[in-house]
């Protein structure tokens, strides 16, 4: 058996063991099956990647908690190649992860577009915390370019909202009420990676980011301008990944914590926002105006002004509460580029008229009641809940096309 090292940070050597002979008949089956010349190698990222993946025990029988993820990396293919060998991948995975009941997601990337692609946080995560499964990695770990120094500011803002909307959904589903023990515990999973999700970003933007999980609990513990109060959710929350206890969340009100969890990480947002721009004075006054400039002016790059130009040709609401300098910015970022900036005015529920202006024409939720009692009214209760919904309409149309509102038991509103 293939020596792997560690893939969980609680489980014991049956479980390790277990884990590793699944990955052994996987690398055993492609060598068998799928030609060698369509693929440069497949690699274990995630939880399992780094070595520290989760372990749930059910009836005192231990049981992987989270997916396997792979990174294939394939050569310089056809179209048809390459949906072939998704096929015979797809068919490999099923069939020995079926006897330990984990779920696979994998992608499939050429070693052409790995080799240029952007640095990102997942580019840095998968460069140090990944598992060799069969083939030749070195096109990742000998990228100079995925480096901690190398990733942009907007990546981590993207960060928070990746792990954010997930809280977006915890409030609509939460105000379905009458709640299945599935979607409870869907709702803990969601607390669960927006905390850390957020925590990562502040110590990124402290300058102590780390790519395992292990040592980012410890340097979170040991940031000074940080309050003790969230460094305790985050070390729970850690734990949490590490071996889940959904009983004692389950006994909490979700409610209560929703609430709570959205108002610590309201205010790592901002601190997150400040540190980025090295501005003080930013708050959520201003902090739409300051963003969407830095916005126009970072990345400079031949592709991204060529993608702000694209997006001034693209028909997008013109905000009469908006300067014509403003509205051109606005329509520069396009509508991938807003959402990250308008997101914490959705999910922090935050008063600010002049950005409420901004998301009625964004999402096309123009309220006619000019009166100042309809001004006022403004962003009701039921109006914040027509925001999130559009918000995740918008967010399946522009940021992931796989994500399904049914799948939450969530219906479309209809505006």
């Amino acid at each position: 058996m293939s020596s792997y090292g560690k893939l969980t940070i609680n489980g014991s050597s049956k479980l390790e063991t277990s884990l590793s002979l699944v990955l052994d008949n996987i690398a055993k089956n492609i060598k068998q099956r799928i030609d060698e010349n369509l693929y440069e190698a497949v690699i274990l990222i995630g939880g399992y990647g780094r070595g520290e993946g989760g372990v749930v025990i059910i009836n005192n029988v231990e049981f992987p908690h989270n997916n396997f993820d792979f990174l294939v990396i394939s050569k310089t293919i056809s179209k048809d190649k390459e949906e072939l060998l998704e096929t015979q991948l797809s068919n490999i995975f099923k069939k020995h992860t079926k006897e330990i009941n984990i779920e696979v997601e994998f992608s499939i990337m050429s070693s052409k577009k790995l080799k240029n692609l952007q640095p990102l946080v997942i580019t840095y995560d998968m460069k140090y915390g990944h598992k060799l499964i069969i083939g030749d990695a070195s096109i990742l770990v000998n990228n100079k370019n995925f480096e901690l120094d190398t990733i942009p500011a907007w990546d981590i803002r993207n960060l928070m909202v990746n792990r954010g909307t997930l809280l977006i959904i915890n409030d609509l589903m939460l105000e379905k009420g009458n709640l299945s023990l599935l979607e409870k515990k869907i709702i803990i999973k969601h607390f669960i990676k927006a905390i850390i999700g957020y925590g990562d970003a502040l110590l990124f933007h402290l300058g102590n980011y780390h790519y395992s999980y292990v040592e980012k609990n410890k340097l979170m513990a040991e940031q000074v301008g940080v309050e003790k109060k969230f460094k305790k959710l985050y070390k729970e929350a850690m734990e949490f990944r590490f071996l889940p206890d959904y009983e004692t969340y389950l006994s909490y009100d979700l409610n209560d914590m929703q609430k709570e969890i959205k108002k610590m990480l309201q205010d790592i947002h901002i601190l997150c926002e400040k540190l980025s721009q090295k501005n003080t004075t930013m708050n959520w006054e201003n902090h739409v105006g300051i963003v969407l400039n830095d916005f126009l002016y970072e990345n400079i790059g031949i592709k991204d002004i060529l993608r702000k130009v694209y997006n001034l040709t693209k028909t997008m609401p013109h905000i009469s509460s908006l300067s014509w300098i403003e509205n051109i910015k606005f329509k520069s970022a396009g509508f991938r580029g807003m959402m990250p900036i308008l997101f914490p005015y959705v999910l922090f529920d935050i008063n600010n008229k002049k950005v409420e202006k901004i998301l009625e024409y964004f999402f096309e939720l123009n309220n006619s009641d000019d009166t100042i009692e309809g001004i006022f009214n403004l962003f009701s209760h039921d109006d914040i809940n027509r925001y999130k919904s559009a918000y995740l309409s918008y967010w399946k149309k522009y940021i992931n096309s796989n994500f399904v509102k049914e799948d939450y038991g969530l219906e479309e509103r209809v505006s």
